[in-house]
This record gives C-alpha cells, structure tokens and sequence, in this order.
C-alpha cells in the first residue's frame, strides 16, 4: 500500500494526519477545496510524495479522478461540529452523508478495499448511567451527530469490510488550529488569563489528542483493522477538565446554568486498545505545545474567526458562496 486519498486533509485533524502520512513514505493526495485557507498544508507543497486535488468532493468528475491509482481512502471530510453544520442544513446533508455515501460506493467500483471512516462518540448522545461500548446502542442528538450516524450505516452496506473509528472529543495543537473545541478554549482562556466559563460541568465526555486520533488512523489502515472503534484518551467531566486548568495555571472558573450541552456520555476504548493501540497524549502536552504555539508566534488571538468554524463560515460572505453555493451543474454534483 502506498498511496492514500485523505478527504478533508488540510482541516484539524486532516492535516496532522497528512504530515505523519508522508513521515513515514506514503504518497498522500488531498481532495479539500481548502475553504479554512491554506497554511494549513503549505508546508508539504515541496514533498515530491504530496498532491492536492484543490475540490470539494460534491464535484462528482473531482472525486472520480481523485481516486485513480489509490490503495486506501481515508473519509475525513465534513462541516464539522453541531453549530457550523447547522447553519445550512441541506449543505450539511450533502457534504456529511450523500457524499460519504457516494465515494464509499465509488471505492468499491474502483476495488478499493481500504476505507477508514472517521466518525464520532456524538452518535451515542445522552447515555450517563453506562460505560459504553461498540455494541451499545446509538442515541444521536444534533444535526452534526445524525448525519455522522447515517454514514456509518451507508458505508457498512456499501463497502466490502469499512473501518469506522468514532472519536472523542479532539484536542491539542494543529495546523489548522481550532479553539471551538472545549479544550483548546480552556487552555487559550487560561493562557490569556481569563475567567474559564463551564457551562454545567457534570456532563462528560470522552477526549482523545488530535495526534492520537492521526495515529489511530494510521494504526487502522497498516494493521487493516475492519469494523467500529471507539477511540479516546480518557473520559472526564467539563468541570474536571476546567478543573485541571485550575490546577496548572491557578485561572479561575465560573459554573453556569445558563447553558447545558445536553449530551453526556463515558466511552469504553477497550476494543482497539486490545488490538494494541494505546493514545500517548495528555491535557497537559496539549498545554505545552500550544502555550509554545502562542509563544512563537505560531498562533494569535484565539478569538479570531479562523479559529473557528461556526464564525469562520457566518462572517465570511466569500467563503459562504464555496460553501452553500457552488455553481456546479447537477450533472457533476452529488446530489
């Protein structure tokens, strides 16, 4: 195996896992029409093994072409996140399921066996009196966290033997960072020397580093694991994480009842801990790395919309015609 198509490649996750791809001597092509901007994978444009296929993946000729002379795919692509996918609900549908749907269809035209679904614990929603396991049964409470659902079972009838992981909650320093995830905001307030607002607190949720969720993806495809995995670090409730914020920085936290994220769930990573991947990264690498990132100049204000998904597509009238307007003819869409 040599070649793999990574969709969604130059976002949060994508582009760590295109880095790590190419350290280890894979060829790794991108289809990601880049509409966060691309820093993200300016840094692999000179690496003779990297190729960007600059399309959204609605565009049915791209994604034909994308797929030639591929071993594996990789499924990362989608509008990710409750509040940005709720924005343009039939965008949504589009991008997180009927084009999930189509390139797992086209992967068994093209007899590509391998294909790596990245999905997420969402799907299970509100389940807080039980350790959930692969088996336990699903409960999707958001538009993000159904369609995610739905794809997973369009893949399972589509392809031959899909791998679905489902991820925690991601954290920790990217390229294309993101402070739209619980964490990360925590770690920049802290920084910044703000007030850590917890909304609730008692709910938990299952965390996993970015990097960890990058290696689970290569741990899956060279060890050809099929079938669905949770995969996460560690299971903790919001207060507990703005409690170790507390502990590190000496910041200080306000608990709100205004707000409650009504989903609440602990996840079980037993199964592919037991086919031998085990996450490395905690909350307080995370920490460091992007207290380092700040440092450097790497990162700036952590408000600024780039960093966020939901503020990135609302502000941005250009980026909002790419996204919810394509101007591509029905013929070449996936529809």
């Amino acid at each position: 195996m040599t070649r793999v198509l990574v969709t969604g490649g130059g976002g949060y996750l994508g582009s760590v896992l295109t880095g790590k791809l190419l350290a280890k001597g894979y060829d790794v092509r991108l289809l990601d029409p880049l509409w966060y901007g691309t820093e993200s994978i300016d840094p692999y444009r000179s690496n003779p093994k990297f190729e960007l296929v600059q399309e959204d993946m609605r565009n049915l000729l791209s994604t034909v072409r994308s797929l030639v002379d591929v071993d594996a795919v990789i499924h990362l692509a989608s509008i990710v996140g409750m509040p940005a996918s709720s924005i343009e609900p039939k965008t949504s549908e589009e991008i997180n399921y009927l084009a999930t749907k189509n390139i797992a269809e086209l992967c068994q035209i093209h007899e590509i066996e391998t294909y790596i679904f990245a999905s997420t614990c969402s799907v299970y929603g509100a389940q807080p009196d039980r350790l959930i396991t692969e088996k336990s049964p699903t409960n999707p409470l958001d538009f993000y966290a159904k369609h995610k659902f739905l794809s997973e079972r369009a893949v399972g009838w589509l392809n031959r033997a899909p791998t679905v992981l489902r991820f925690g909650t991601l954290f920790g320093l990217s390229p294309r960072m993101r402070f739209d995830l619980v964490i990360n905001l925590f770690i920049a307030q802290a920084l910044a020397g703000n007030t850590l607002t917890v909304h609730g607190g008692s709910q938990y949720r299952p965390f996993l580093h970015v990097a960890d969720a990058a290696d689970s993806l290569i741990f899956a495809l060279e060890k050809n694991l099929t079938g669905t995995y949770n995969v996460i670090t560690e299971n903790s409730t919001i207060e507990q994480v703005a409690r170790q914020m507390q502990d590190i920085t000496g910041c200080t936290i306000n608990i709100s009842d205004e707000i409650q994220d009504a989903r609440d769930y602990r996840v079980s990573a037993k199964k592919i801990n037991q086919m031998g991947f085990i996450p490395k990264m905690s909350l307080k690498h995370a920490f460091t790395e992007i207290k380092e990132a700040f440092k450097t100049g790497m990162l700036s204000d952590y408000n600024d919309p780039r960093y966020n998904n939901y503020k990135l597509i609302t502000n941005s009238k250009d980026l909002q015609k790419q996204v919810f307007i394509q101007g591509l003819p029905a013929s070449k869409r996936y529809i």
